[in-house]
């Protein structure tokens, strides 16, 4: 066979092989790209959902916090005294509603937490939840609220807690520990104070 004849058909077999492994190749490149921006879609989702499902807990958490110091405000004080026949109407009524919350919305979305969260969460929220339940104790034996509102602060750090391991298991950070504030809050110490926009009114005459 002609050299110049072997010449062109190793070039051409060359060239085409090269094509088709290029070709291959851009394929592969080409699934494995998809296959990322698949799975990051599938990430952003999860996170997404993830972060509903925290806020509606956190939400609700909160609300049903206020509402049983709401109820505790009904308790006598140091216990000396007894609770007044009203009030303490006041307190199984709100006590039989807390119940039905606590029941009835709280413990489903614990479960949904259970579902998407990881072990930290999972276990803080059910301490949360926990802690709301045991809350009621005080109100049920109609105890002082002196013995009642020390387990009602321990209650709300625990809420800062879940939300601080929330945050983080979202990617988002931690607020910190401590759930207090500065003195000057809501102020900003680093703007302007009210004294500084007070004006000079000795040369105003009322008219």
């Amino acid at each position: 066979m002609d050299s110049q004849i072997l010449t062109s058909i190793l070039t051409g077999s060359f060239t085409l092989v090269a094509g088709v492994i290029g070709a291959v190749l851009a394929g592969v490149f080409s699934r494995r790209a998809e296959n990322r921006r698949h799975q990051a879609e599938i990430d952003r989702q999860w996170v997404t959902d993830r972060r509903a499902v925290y806020a509606r807990y956190l939400a609700l958490a909160e609300v049903m916090h206020r509402e049983v110091d709401a109820i505790a405000s009904f308790l006598s004080y140091d216990g000396k005294k007894e609770v007044k026949k009203e009030d303490d109407d006041f307190i199984s009524e709100g006590l039989t509603d807390y119940f039905a919350t606590w029941e009835n919305k709280l413990q489903p979305l614990l479960g949904e937490v259970q579902l998407v969260a990881s072990k930290n969460v999972t276990d803080l929220a059910d301490r949360v939840s926990g802690a709301l339940i045991e809350l009621t104790g005080f109100l049920e034996r109609r105890q002082a609220f002196t013995s009642y509102y020390p387990v009602w602060f321990q209650a709300q750090d625990l809420i800062h807690v879940l939300r601080n391991e929330m945050r983080v298991e979202l990617g988002l950070g931690s607020h910190g520990d401590s759930a207090r504030v500065d003195d000057e809050w809501p102020w900003l110490a680093s703007r302007p104070s009210a004294d500084s926009y007070i004006q000079d009114h000795s040369g105003q005459r009322d008219s």
